[in-house]
């Protein structure tokens, strides 16, 4: 065991407790089995604030990450989460600009499901792009790639190459590799500065 993280989950866990604080708004993009979602509504909902859009195209996926919330949420909170059949690349209207803390993306394919059904390259990047502009200022997006599938390792390239052009006035961007580890997930972070 490594005493600061032992995979990429573990580093974004580390980043998420220190961003986000009840009364936050989040979206999962990408939730596969909800237990990203679980989390990320144990660090932001209470009683009365606090929203969570939990997010995938697969119909097996938000069954599986529904059952992962049960007995584990109390019921008004769960009134305070979304659970949403849509792909990433089509967030709600009713969510307004500047308004979301994190949005977080765990990319590739549903664990346990068809290795086959991915995230694709063009929908994740219209998605981040819709992203930018709903993060709130200090908020971030968090983008798990997994480059050890050949779609995989393509969307990673072009959103890294996204991510470079960003005005680094109003954006910090970070990348986390295990640079001994070939083909391993990564982790890049986008930080929205303050006003």
């Amino acid at each position: 065991m490594h005493p600061l993280f032992n995979k990429h989950l573990d580093l974004s866990k580390q980043y998420f407790e220190r961003l986000l604080k009840p009364g936050d708004i989040v979206i999962d993009a990408t939730c596969g089995n909800g237990h990203d979602s679980l989390f990320l509504a144990s660090l932001i909902l209470n009683k009365d604030r606090g929203f969570l859009y939990t997010c995938d195209i697969q119909e097996e996926a938000l069954t599986s990450a529904k059952n992962n919330f049960h007995g584990k949420i109390a019921p008004q909170l769960m009134q305070r989460i979304q659970f949403l059949h849509i792909c990433h690349s089509q967030f709600p209207e009713e969510i307004k600009p500047q308004s979301v803390k994190l949005i977080v993306y765990n990319l590739g394919y549903l664990p346990g499901g068809d290795k086959n059904l991915t995230t694709k390259t063009d929908t994740t990047l219209k998605s981040i792009t819709q992203a930018l502009e709903l993060i709130t200022p200090g908020g971030a997006i968090s983008i798990t790639c997994y480059p050890g599938h050949q779609e995989g390792a393509i969307e990673e390239h072009a959103i890294l190459e996204l991510a470079s052009h960003l005005n680094k006035n109003v954006w910090n961007c970070c990348f986390h590799r295990f640079v001994n580890r070939p083909k391993s997930p990564s982790l890049l972070l986008l930080q929205k500065a303050k006003n």
